[in-house]
């Protein structure tokens, strides 16, 4: 059995049965819940609840391949776990729900586009629901309605006939609150029982407008005729709603949970074949279509609630046919056990979607950033593009050149990845490449220098021989006037890391960054390049990067590094400052120098 995160703020609100009947009737998955905080456990009893304010246990488990996919059950929880889905390589489905309009969720519109990117796909609640996303750049093949199921085990089809002695029994079961809408129930019932005086209407549930609305019925002179009842179990409910001849939803337009349980209500009366009158609201109109599976009220007011009710009771001889199409609707778009079904071919698809993905994924991301390089660029790719290791991508970062780099980079059509930006240094440059690579490791070239033939090749049989090496450079040419003059061998292996630390530290070697090569991974531990740092800010790297990876030194040239004839350019207040985050970074993580 495939196992799978689900992770949730809360395990398990009192109103979310119906996530909890998803859950339980899963057949192919085991769903692991991670969540902040339990709620209701004797009513939803789960084995595999882990409570932690953070995803440390998450990703232990995913570092051991425990799970296949992760599904974050709200909006907020898929942008907190986008840091993870990328570090760990793991496909991301978030779920939106019935409170998470975009139209009214706090979230910055950055973090929803980044969301979006990233995000494997996506399930919303309803159709509108869909239109909005994509209205705010969610890529529509990346998004399915998934409407939450009944269990039809639980209700019986009781199909409704006008009773022989004329009584009418209208239901409503909810919150009683200021945005429930029963308020214009009662006052809709008293004009209905005016007409009708064989009219009761019962409400169930509890909240703070719950006096107010008993002192309302008292005040009309309904006390004999409207019924109110605590909250009860959903079977208690159930019981109530096969004895009920209409069951009534007159829900305000509102961002809570509310509307979750307003829906699983109908859809619960619907099963047992009760006609239902609901105002249209984003959801319900997927449910309802008005006169052939219920009836729906467009303006939310007490008149229209009253003509609606009557005509409803009018209509009393097309109960049956009515109740049949309901029950038929919820077989159709609503069995829990369809939708079980469903929900388990989805990650199927995005599960196989992502392994396709990742067996496309390059070993290597190479990196070029460049400005005003045309003289150099094209024997920079060119040596890239001659690699006896074909297993790559190219980046090419232009960091706002002006001469003609990016007339040159388009010879070379459609085996290049281009990207300009306005100019902002190399390290941004190089930032932006990162961000955009999809290699398992990312190898630097400086767009005036060159690999050897063989770089990549090497570097991988390494990287494959020691696949817990993580940093990786290498001896190299250095060359002047595009001849090369001498190999750079002064660069050592060192098994000790904190020797290796107090080399770097001390500057015993350099590092050249075209000889560079970093597992994707690292930069979400140590973070990107400096982009303050003028000058030094691959040193500034190589230190950060020595905190937790143990570099590897592979001795022989691999890269041609170009020297250029220019004055010497003082970077000892770089230094100074490099060296003592440098420090404060080994105190924080608590390592030392030999």
């Amino acid at each position: 059995m495939n196992r799978i995160a689900v992770v949730r703020p809360v395990f398990l609100p009192i109103n979310d049965s119906s996530y909890y009947s998803e859950l339980t009737h899963l057949k192919r998955y085991e769903a692991f819940v991670f969540s902040n905080k339990q709620k209701n456990l004797k009513a939803f009893p789960y084995k595999n609840v882990v409570i932690t304010p953070d995803h440390n246990k998450l990703e232990q488990m995913l570092r051991d391949n425990f799970f296949k996919l992760i599904h974050a059950q709200d909006v907020q929880s898929g942008i907190n776990l986008l840091k993870i889905k990328r570090k760990w390589k793991i496909p991301l489905l978030t779920s939106f729900q019935h409170s998470d309009s975009i139209e009214t969720l706090s979230i910055e519109k950055k973090k929803l586009t980044e969301l979006f990117s990233v995000g494997d796909y996506f399930t919303v609640p309803y159709l509108f629901m869909k239109d909005e996303l994509i209205r705010h750049g969610c890529p529509a093949n990346k998004i399915t309605v998934l409407y939450s199921g009944v269990d039809l085990n639980q209700y019986t089809n009781k199909e409704r006939t006008l009773p022989s002695n004329g009584l009418i029994t209208l239901t409503y079961a909810g919150n009683l609150n200021d945005r429930s809408g029963v308020e214009i129930l009662i006052k809709a019932f008293q004009k209905v029982n005016q007409s009708n005086s064989k009219t009761r209407l019962t409400i169930i549930g509890d909240g703070k407008a719950k006096k107010r609305l008993m002192r309302l019925t008292k005040e009309l002179g309904l006390n004999n005729k409207i019924y109110f009842k605590s909250s009860r179990s959903d079977k208690e409910v159930v019981k109530q709603l096969e004895k009920s001849h209409i069951y009534c939803e007159p829900t305000i337009k509102d961002r809570g949970r509310n509307r979750d349980r307003m829906t699983n209500m109908l859809k619960a009366a619907m099963a047992c074949g009760t006609p239902v009158i609901s105002t249209v609201l984003p959801g319900v109109s997927d449910l309802i279509e008005d006169n052939r599976t219920g009836h729906l009220i467009n303006v939310n007011n007490v008149d229209a609630w009253a003509n609606k009710i009557l005509t409803a009771i009018s209509l009393g001889a097309s109960w049956k046919l009515l109740s049949n199409r309901a029950r038929a609707k919820i077989e159709a778009d609503y069995n829990l056990t369809v939708q079980a079904n469903m929900l388990e071919q989805l990650y199927d698809k995005v599960i196989r979607i992502h392994e396709q993905k990742e067996q496309r994924q390059p070993f290597f991301s190479v990196i070029i950033p460049t400005h005003n390089r045309e003289r150099f660029i094209k024997r920079a790719i060119n040596s890239v593009l001659k690699q006896t290791c074909q297993d790559f991508e190219l980046i090419i970062v232009d960091d706002g050149s002006r001469d003609q780099t990016k007339n040159v980079v388009s010879t070379f059509g459609n085996r290049i990845r281009y990207v300009y930006q306005e100019q902002q240094g190399p390290s941004s440059a190089r930032n932006t490449g990162i961000q955009l690579a999809r290699g398992k490791y990312i190898a630097f070239l400086d767009s005036d220098d060159q690999f050897v033939p063989e770089k990549l090749e090497k570097n991988k049989k390494i990287l494959e021989d020691n696949p817990n090496t993580h940093f990786l450079y290498s001896w190299y040419y250095e060359s002047k006037k595009g001849r090369k003059i001498r190999v750079i061998d002064n660069l050592k292996h060192y098994e000790d890391i904190s020797r290796f630390r107090k080399k770097l530290y001390k500057r015993a070697f350099t590092i050249r960054t075209s000889t560079v090569v970093i597992h994707n991974s690292c930069f979400e531990k140590v973070g990107l390049f400096n982009s303050k740092y003028r000058y030094s800010q691959d040193w500034d790297m190589w230190l950060r990067l020595s905190c937790y990876y143990k570099g590897y030194c592979q001795k022989t040239p691999l890269s041609v590094y170009r020297r250029h004839p220019r004055p010497k350019i003082s970077s000892g207040k770089n230094h100074l400052e490099i060296r003592k985050n440098a420090k404060k970074l080994f105190a924080k993580e608590g390592v030392k120098f030999s």
